[in-house]
């Protein structure tokens, strides 16, 4: 015990004087069993190299008291050295490039296919090489489970790549991405796709065209044209798009880790059509950002979406206040009703602790009302 109390002083004096400290509490399902996972240490960058150590000790059941060191699922160690592992670690020599680390929203091209996908919690492996106007990269989804044992896992079943770069007056990218999942249902395998867009005075103009490959062996492909520009604090997607058969158009966004663990997901709910799409967003550093999007058809048919985050400063000695929303609907509005059984929704009220450590209140809609839970954890939770 005298050690744990030795090692949880050096954190903390660390964390300091490093520049940044990594604090994250959250809940973990393996199988049957629910673990509470508590993460801590100092994350600093020195030139090119970045590097984060931390210490990481979980417990099955709180009121026993009994806590482990290490990943849960692996083995429940009580030696303090086994909760120790690198939780991020980057490199970028200009032409070569690494980062491990959380994940980052992935977006590719015009964002018709790959569109801000994301996982919470969760540590993957990004490398890249850029070389004139030529830039690569690849996103593998493995993490560093226990360090002492060297146990290494996968984080996530979706790995992409990107390849980009100046093509005459125009920017050109290709990408594509491999799906690993084993589903019960029908998923996606591969996805590929190319962007060519031209910068006209702050906007660019430009076009997209995608393929889909499902688990079936069906075969669908989708185009967008349009415009967008960002403007800093302002940004804006609008523009046609064509979908055929099985096609799915901003599949990987952030509901596709819901869509992907249903039984009923597959390209027969995938239908051609021909639409629109318009997303605007406002981003202010140090308040927040909205999002807004809405998607539909030239037969009256709509999709709305929006995710805002509002940051309230500190005031009067506390912390100050976040709040996070999102909402998804394919019927919004309908009957009059802004929520029904088809809105996806939620509303975050968290207090910064420390770090990233909140505590706070979420409220998410279940068909038909707003339940409210409590938690304690990092942003993830949101």
């Amino acid at each position: 015990m005298r050690k744990v109390i030795y090692f949880l002083v050096l954190v903390l004096f660390s964390s300091l004087v490093f520049s940044e400290f990594y604090l994250n509490v959250s809940t973990v399902n393996i199988g049957q069993d629910n673990y509470m996972v508590y993460e801590f240490g100092p994350e600093f960058t020195v030139g090119p190299l970045t590097l984060g150590v931390t210490l990481t000790t979980y417990a099955t059941d709180l009121t026993t008291g009994k806590f482990f060191f290490g990943a849960p699922g692996i083995s429940n160690s009580t030696n303090i050295i086994d909760g120790l592992n690198i939780t991020a670690l980057g490199l970028d020599l200009g032409t070569f490039w690494f980062r491990y680390g959380n994940m980052k929203p992935i977006t590719y091209g015009m964002g018709f296919v790959f569109s801000g996908y994301y996982l919470p919690n969760v540590r993957t492996l990004d490398a890249g090489i850029r070389t004139g106007s030529l830039k690569l990269s690849a996103h593998i989804p493995y993490e560093i489970k226990q360090l002492t044992n060297f146990t290494f896992g996968q984080s996530d079943t979706l790995y992409t790549a990107n390849a980009s770069m100046k093509l005459a007056l125009f920017d050109l990218s290709v990408f594509g991405g491999m799906e690993t999942a084993e589903s019960n249902a029908t998923p996606v395998q591969y996805i590929a796709g190319g962007a060519l867009t031209l910068p006209i005075l702050g906007f660019s103009v430009g076009v997209e065209a995608d393929a889909q490959i499902w688990k079936d062996g069906t075969t669908s492909y989708g185009a967008f044209g349009g415009i967008f520009g960002d403007f800093g604090i302002f940004q804006l997607v609008a523009g046609p798009y064509y979908a055929s058969n099985g096609f799915a158009p901003w599949l990987l966004g952030r509901r596709y880790p819901a869509l992907r663990g249903s039984d009923s997901f597959g390209p027969e709910n995938y239908q051609q059509q021909i639409g629109y799409i318009a997303k605007a967003g406002l981003i202010l550093e140090q308040y927040g950002k909205v999002l807004v999007g809405l998607k539909g058809d030239f037969e009256g048919k709509m999709t709305f979406s929006g995710e805002g985050v509002v940051n309230i400063p500190p005031l009067g000695g506390t912390n100050g206040l976040v709040l996070y929303g999102y909402l998804y609907d394919d019927t919004p509005f309908e009957s009059g009703n802004l929520f029904d059984s088809n809105t996806d929704a939620r509303l975050t009220i968290a207090y910064p602790v420390f770090g990233n450590l909140y505590a706070g209140i979420k409220y998410i809609w279940n068909g038909s009302e707003f339940a409210q839970t409590a938690f304690v954890g990092g942003s993830g939770n949101f």
